[in-house]
């Protein structure tokens, strides 16, 4: 059962700490790294953000009641309240909140799966094949938290420390004996599941994203890397790590994991699990899967070659925990659609429409591949670039968009506070470096080729694609996905690419009959 109240001295024991004023009598009843959130009782963790310290809050912590102080290093001001300092808050934070509720980490088997792409639907599918062989399954990761008929709204893809353990104890209380959880390059650079060690740690592939964050590529694989380094259970006989064969990254992280490691591959036949034959249609995916339980037959609703990547993570992460064949293959055909994945909208105008969150250009380039295949007609992407996030994406999911596609529409995603046309505009080189114009309403309207229009308003965009679209035609709508929301300077506004296009395909039908 997770505690409600713990002795101060027992939740700070062997960190280190150096230690201001008296904390023996002290119990805390809480635990919140914002002063806004403190309750009487509660410790308050004063950490070091990327813009703000901590430490600038901790008056007004102890204003609102907070019983102790755990930080970085002593204020000028000393607090009326025990002090504790350390030189590791962040990993210091993570085993104070795992010891508040009951160490739950320890009481489950965590799965982590970690990459640029596919973390989503890879997590979804192992979860579905465990829940086929019998285990309670919890979920964390970008979509929602989810177990035992508990959803809960998923503000980040790994939560905080303190939310994560709360998480995990919720979870075992409710009888759950697996989490498969994405883990998140930031959640590992600011040590949010320190000190948990999982059970297999999965690498689906790394390309560019969140350099915002992390300064550089190589700085982002080194972060990724650590679930592998770091926090796998130690043993010499279970697999521990599966990393794709055919990702650079992923060979060099199988030289580094920490214990063994398989590793799955589509094109490659040097891992231990393997695709021997894949058809690919608009209906879904058939393959055959080769690996130390022999072949496996796999049907799969879900779309293309990027989802037969996460197929086979997934299977072969199974395999790995010992999970039979007959399990395996159908937990995969249960799974009919991942939310903002390469999810198709029903229409009954004879073209296709798929939302997809790709928000990256590996992401992109991988979505609009395997959906050119798909297509019959003509490719639409209607798009955009994120504000306030890496900017030198922008012209490369422009050239990436203006090579696969035949008809685009560049406009918002979350433009946060730039200028939405600031953000149109460093995308466009990449379209005219194959050699496309802006074109008007009135031209694009029209069908003239060799040309894209810009719509700076999400809405109008989408409505554009689909009242020109025509059958056999496949509209892909990019970069949001399952979101629904779009953020806006600070504001965060309703706004679901799937809803709009449920509404637009009714407005039009209206029209038409």
């Amino acid at each position: 059962m997770t505690s409600k109240a713990m002795p101060l001295s027992e939740l700070l024991r062997d960190l280190g700490a150096t230690v201001y004023g008296e904390p023996t009598s002290t119990t805390i009843t809480g635990l919140t790294t914002d002063s806004r959130r403190v309750e009487p009782g509660n410790l308050f963790v004063a950490l070091r953000g990327a813009r703000i310290d901590g430490l600038e809050f901790i008056t007004d912590a102890v204003q609102r009641g907070a019983a102790a102080v755990l930080s970085h290093r002593k204020p000028a001001l000393s607090p009326a309240v025990p002090l504790f300092t350390v030189a590791d808050p962040e990993s210091a934070l993570a085993t104070v909140a795992g010891r508040f509720h009951g160490n739950p980490a320890a009481a489950l088997e965590l799965i982590g799966v970690t990459g640029t792409n596919g973390k989503t639907t890879t997590s979804l599918l192992l979860a579905s094949i465990l829940e086929q062989a019998g285990y309670r399954v919890g979920i964390i990761g970008t979509l929602n938290y989810r177990w035992a008929g508990k959803v809960r709204p998923a503000p980040l893809t790994t939560p905080g420390a303190i939310e994560f353990h709360g998480l995990l104890a919720e979870m075992r209380a409710d009888g759950v004996t697996h989490v498969v959880m994405e883990v998140s390059s930031h959640a590992l650079s600011l040590k949010r599941v320190s000190g948990c060690r999982f059970r297999l740690g999965v690498f689906t592939n790394l390309s560019r994203d969140h350099l915002d964050f992390h300064g550089g590529l190589e700085q982002y694989f080194l972060a990724k890397s650590e679930l592998f380094t770091r926090h796998l259970i130690d043993s010499e006989k279970r697999v521990t790590a599966l990393v794709n064969a055919d990702d650079p990254y992923g060979r060099r992280l199988k030289t580094m994991a920490a214990g063994p490691c398989w590793s799955y591959a589509v094109d490659s036949r040097e891992a231990e699990v393997t695709v021997a034959m894949a058809v690919l249609k608009p209906a879904g995916i058939r393959a055959t899967l080769t690996g130390p339980l022999g072949p496996l037959e796999i049907h799969s609703p879900l779309l293309g070659r990027l989802n037969l990547y996460n197929i086979t993570a997934a299977a072969a992460a199974a395999m790995a925990l010992g999970i039979a064949p007959r399990g395996i293959a159908a937990g995969i055909a249960r799974v009919d659609r991942i939310d903002g994945r390469l999810q198709k909208v029903a229409n009954n105008r004879g073209y296709q429409v798929v939302v997809d969150f790709a928000h990256t250009p590996d992401a992109m380039e991988k979505s609009l591949e395997c959906l050119r295949e798909l297509t019959s007609g003509r490719l639409w992407v209607v798009f955009g670039c994120g504000g306030d996030r890496d900017r030198g994406k922008r012209p490369m999911m422009g050239e990436i968009a203006a090579r696969y596609g035949d008809r685009i529409v560049v406009t918002s995603d979350n433009p946060r506070t730039e200028n939405p046309r600031a953000i149109i505009a460093e995308i466009e080189p990449g379209l005219r470096s194959r050699g496309l114009k802006p074109l008007s309403a009135a031209e694009f309207a029209r069908g003239e080729s060799a040309g894209y229009l810009v719509e700076p308003d999400r809405e109008q965009a989408i409505k554009a694609a689909l009242a020109t679209a025509v059958a056999g035609d496949l509209i892909f709508i990019g970069g949001k996905g399952h979101e629904t929301y779009q953020i806006v300077g600070t504001s965060v506004r309703p706004f679901d690419d799937r809803k709009v296009v449920t509404e637009t395909l009714q407005e039009l039908e209206a029209v038409a009959s």
